[in-house]
């Protein structure tokens, strides 16, 4: 005759299971994290190659819904972001791990996912299609059209991508001269700060800083080229921006700077000198 089970014996044996599950479930919901992450980012990076390729190939950058032709005066809001790349850019629009559409930052210039928990942003995933925020281009406009660079010109600043600027300083460049900095005797940068083109501490920013011509400056068009000088307080000033979407409504677009250094933060960084060109 077949003898069975004890209940003790049973008791032993499910205890052992659970000891078991207790030390694999942590392994386990680790490996499901961490899969659910490396899904978002790989989707990440098929949307922002989408919005590299867009960008090279026409005239104004993607901004998300703006490109669908809708109406609407904000191009971020809701969850369409990419619908605007669908058909020539992507075959089809991912989903994020979590059942969330992907979003994007058409001002920071990244794609992200809100993550597990949308309410928190420090579990966002990110993945930045424009990283650094640089300076690209300088045109001098000559309002009085006497073809040298004098009071009252302007000259226009452009940027690769929006950002935030309290008060910009003709003292936070360096002048260039065959790739060398040059005496202020023989050349100094002159100007006074006008404010972005579109400015306000909460609203949209604008990737183009306007300054005008002031006395004393000696740059020479074709001549002489600029750069931030390598001083970290300086390029601090010039803070990268990123929507605000809680605050943002159907007419107008927020931002906001970040703080928080344990998220993506970035600022201005020091490129090679740039040559002031006519407009």
């Amino acid at each position: 005759m077949k003898r069975g089970f004890s209940l003790i014996e049973l008791l032993v044996v499910v205890a052992i299971i659970a000891i078991l599950v207790g030390v694999a479930a942590p392994y386990y919901a680790d490996y499901v994290r961490q899969s659910k992450r490396a899904k978002a980012l790989q989707d990440l990076d098929v949307l922002k190659q989408a919005v590299i390729l867009y960008n090279s190939q026409e005239d104004i950058p993607y901004q998300g819904l703006l490109a669908t032709g809708t109406t609407q005066m904000v191009p971020i809001l809701g969850e369409n972001d990419f619908n605007g790349l669908q058909g020539r850019y992507l075959t089809y629009i991912p989903v994020d791990p979590w059942d969330k559409n992907y979003k994007l930052d058409p001002f920071a210039c990244f794609v992200y996912s809100e993550g597990p928990d949308s309410r928190i942003i420090a579990d966002d995933i990110r993945d930045y299609y424009v990283k650094d925020l640089a300076l690209v281009r300088v045109e001098w406009e000559d309002t009085d059209n006497n073809r040298s660079m004098n009071n009252q010109d302007l000259l226009y600043f452009y940027f690769n991508k929006p950002l935030y600027c309290k008060n910009m300083l003709d003292t936070d460049f360096d002048v260039y001269e065959n790739n060398e900095v040059v005496n202020e005797a023989s050349a100094t940068l002159r100007f006074a700060f006008e404010k972005p083109l579109v400015y306000d501490e909460t609203n949209a920013t604008s990737s183009v800083l306007l300054a005008r011509v002031s006395d004393g400056n000696t740059i020479k068009l074709g001549v002489h080229s600029i750069a931030f000088k390598d001083d970290l307080n300086i390029l601090r000033n010039y803070m990268e921006v990123k929507v605000d979407r809680g605050r943002s409504t159907n007419t107008e677009v927020r931002t906001f700077v970040d703080p928080n250094v344990s998220s993506p933060y970035r600022y201005a960084i020091r490129t090679n000198p740039v040559k002031i060109k006519i407009k």
